[in-house]
């Protein structure tokens, strides 16, 4: 009867952490969001990522090369990644290419695994500010 029990509420523990609907991801949340892709691939000799961005409440990362980077959006259980938290460490298809679906395990230093994820989006990616953004900022400093 206890064995029961305990199983009983170890899996309402758990249901009770997933049952939280999220907001679908609004690609319009941050301009620099381009289309979206179904892969991002790049040479490995360029792949100058900008990191973890955070994005209306979603973790995301930036890969890519200098003209050509995406945005991946993750779903959640990446554990604590973040600016100065855990590296993401992508399963290697042979062919330098980010898909949808595909696993990211998180790596905190000194701690090995601490998450692991999906990645559920994939957008082309502009850090670079539009014209009306350049015009704007000039406008208003003058």
């Amino acid at each position: 009867m206890q064995r029961w029990m305990i199983a009983a509420g170890a899996f309402a523990v758990l249901a009770g952490c997933e049952t939280t609907e999220r907001e679908p991801f609004d690609p319009g949340a941050d301009e620099r969001i381009g289309e979206e892709v179904r892969r991002a691939c790049y040479p490995a000799t360029s792949a100058s990522g900008g990191g973890y961005i955070s994005i209306d409440g979603y973790d995301g990362f930036i890969i890519g090369q200098f003209n050509r980077r995406y945005l991946l959006i993750f779903s959640r259980g990446c554990g604590d990644l973040g600016p100065s938290g855990a590296a993401a460490v992508f399963r290697n298809f042979g062919d330098n290419c980010r898909r949808r679906g595909e696993m990211v395990r998180t790596f905190q230093r000194d701690f090995g695994v601490s998450g692991a994820c999906r990645i559920e989006h994939i957008y082309e990616w502009d850090r670079r500010p539009s014209e009306e953004d350049v015009a704007e900022e000039q406008n208003s400093a003058g």
